[in-house]
């Protein structure tokens, strides 16, 4: 924990390119997930933490906190698609942002938190990750699996929230010069 997260680009839900940079001076909140996700406690937990989350953070989401959806399947999941699959969540496109972007990008970025995922017989299996960045561009968590509750998150949020920023340089090296973590395989 503690190092500086790589710069990323991505879309979201609203067509907007968006720098993780651009966030800096913010707690980010971010996960992975995609919409044809056939179990509940797959992708839907994961997405609706980040819901709860924003209702939980209503006065400073936006202001200091951000939520972020990393669509893996952006194949399917891009356009009117994405923006579907945000307004499920009411997600106000100032506070939660749902990502894609090309395959290889979007893969490269869920590798630097140790996410993997593949097809199988027509849907995507993938660990699971939920991510917790600081104001400074910093990890302060990365939580695996999904068996921890909304509150158990909001609770690690608001600690993070809690902590001065510290304003470091933007010195974010670009995801495709980023070292990549080792493999791991995850059912």
């Amino acid at each position: 924990m503690g190092q500086l997260v790589p710069d990323f680009t991505l879309t979201d839900q609203a067509q907007h390119a968006t720098d993780l940079a651009q966030l800096r001076g913010k707690v980010v909140a971010l996960t992975f997930a995609y919409s044809r996700c056939p179990n509940p406690n797959h992708c839907f937990r994961l997405s609706n933490n980040l819901s709860r989350l924003s209702r939980r953070f209503q006065d400073s989401a936006g202001r200091d906190l951000i939520l972020v959806t990393i669509v893996i399947d952006p194949d399917d999941d891009q356009g009117k698609a994405l923006e579907r699959y945000a307004d499920t969540w009411k997600a106000d496109p100032t506070t939660s942002h749902f990502f894609t972007g090309k395959l290889s990008d979007v893969r490269s970025i869920a590798g630097l938190f140790g996410i993997d995922f593949w097809n199988d017989e027509g849907f995507l299996t993938h660990s699971f990750h939920t991510v917790v960045i600081d104001r400074d561009g910093r990890l302060a968590a990365n939580l695996v699996g999904n068996q921890f509750t909304a509150d158990q998150l909001g609770d690690m949020v608001e600690t993070v929230l809690r902590r001065p920023y510290q304003g470091t340089p933007a010195t974010t090296a670009n995801v495709s010069n980023a070292p990549k973590p080792a493999s791991s395989s995850h059912p």
